[in-house]
């Protein structure tokens, strides 16, 4: 391994002193080494070689500490060892820059001909327009896409530029989180409900329409002028004989005359204005914007059963990726418990964070699963998709109502300060009036007393 300093900052002398502390603390006196302070580049540099041999029972370096995942091998730990020495001589340590790129590639990004961006760039346009995980990947061939799912490995998906340039696939979370099949999923599903409460409220509003035309035609149909019937002359036989009979008159009655939903605000300032902005917020009528003026209870306020319903589908899909984690971790447990003695141990130590998570996982899925029973048995994943679905669903149906509502409330909030001002003012002018003629009546009985 290679230690490396910047320029001017040590001396051979301090570069042996840190590249020995490393290696005391990274071989904890375990292994054999060798360091040699090099000169030849414009900064000072530690070679070190260690022997792979345990000098006290005989194991390899390899077989003692570079096993399991690549951030629990002995090796990751060399980076922090070497940056907390630096630190504490007071010498820079070089601060992460995030994951690397390949010469190629980086290359191709100066150019702007990054393969990399170029498919994640595609990849961001494919997902808002995919109707789910499996329709993604079909746009994704359609796409000049070529990709490798498999749900069941660690890496379960990877992506590759058909005839562009890439030779080898590359992982999804090499790209980043977004491109990950949960992520994607996520994503797909987002973008399917916000479609649907777009659409859900296109047809509300489209309905709203067609309902405010009938009844406009209606009142057009109410209020025309219905045509004079015209008499019929009856003839007989004898034409020189018979009298023409005289028509019968037929009563015309007047149409009656819808009453005005705005009676109420008719005379005010702007008034068709305010009254055309309701109406396009939803607000049909003075009494339904009258009962926006206090907070009266609305049918279609369902700010807390949206709430209690979000409260539980969550814990619900809470539960079912526990469960699923549950099965991810399962068989490292069960290969635990398979062992004994010093092997279960050994197997313990390395995989302590995985064992620990499992049954951490387990303990909340049996804390919380007893209140979703089935004719008293625990639910299967499948039940608590179902139950959650339900839920969802009922949330989708309330929340189109309820984003109707708040639209009508927030509407109507425009204006309730100036039309409650309005009405307060006619109903005081109305008192005036009814105290004025009451005055004149007094006088004119007092008036004709005298």
């Amino acid at each position: 391994m290679i230690q490396s300093f910047a320029p001017g900052e040590v001396t051979p002398e301090q570069a042996m002193q840190i590249g020995e502390e490393l290696c005391d603390r990274y071989l904890k006196g375990d292994y054999q080494y060798v360091i040699a302070v090099h000169h030849d580049k414009s900064h000072l540099h530690c070679h070190v070689i260690f022997n792979n041999t345990n000098l006290y029972n005989g194991l390899s370096f390899t077989t003692e500490h570079n096993q399991g995942r690549k951030s629990e091998r002995a090796w990751a730990e060399l980076r922090e060892i070497s940056d907390e020495i630096c630190a504490e001589h007071g010498i820079s340590v070089i601060e992460p820059i995030g994951k690397g790129v390949s010469h190629y590639e980086n290359e191709m990004k100066k150019e702007g001909e990054s393969w990399k961006d170029k498919l994640r760039n595609m990849l961001r346009e494919i997902i808002p327009y995919s109707r789910s995980f499996e329709d993604f990947l079909k746009n994704c061939t359609d796409s000049g896409i070529e990709y490798v799912y498999t749900p069941q490995n660690k890496v379960k998906l990877k992506f590759k530029l058909s005839g562009d340039g890439q030779q080898r696939f590359t992982r999804a979370d090499t790209l980043g989180d977004e491109f990950e099949p949960s992520a994607i999923t996520e994503t797909i599903e987002t973008a399917q409900k916000k479609a649907a409460a777009e659409e859900a409220m296109e047809k509300f509003l489209a309905a709203r329409r067609a309902r405010q035309q009938a009844e406009l035609a209606l009142l057009n149909r109410t209020s025309a002028k219905p045509a004079e019937p015209t008499p019929t002359p009856t003839t007989t036989t004898k034409p020189t004989v018979a009298e023409p009979t005289a028509p019968k008159p037929i009563e015309s009655k007047a149409p009656e005359k819808k009453e005005d939903p705005w009676k109420a605000i008719r005379g005010m300032g702007r008034a068709d204005e305010i009254i055309a902005d309701l109406e396009s917020g939803g607000v049909m009528s003075f009494s339904e914007l009258s009962g926006f003026f206090f907070n009266t209870p609305h049918d279609d306020d369902h700010t807390t059963e949206l709430a209690d319903l979000r409260k539980k589908f969550t814990a619900i899909d809470t539960l079912i990726e526990k469960m699923k984690h549950r099965d991810e971790l399962e068989p490292v447990y069960k290969e635990y418990q398979g062992k004994s003695g010093w092997s279960q141990s050994r197997f313990k130590k390395k995989n302590a964070a995985t064992i620990e998570d499992y049954e951490q996982t387990v303990k909340h899925i049996r804390e919380h699963i007893k209140k979703y029973a089935v004719d008293g048995k625990p639910p299967t994943m499948l039940d608590l998709l179902e139950k959650s679905n339900k839920l969802k669903s009922k949330w989708n149906r309330l929340n189109v109502e309820h984003t109707a509502f708040l639209t009508k409330r927030e509407t109507a909030k425009k204006y309730t300060r100036q039309v409650r001002q309005y009405i307060n003012e006619q109903q005081m002018k109305r008192e005036r009036e009814k105290y004025r003629q009451k005055e004149l009546t007094q006088q004119r009985k007092k008036d004709t007393l005298e």
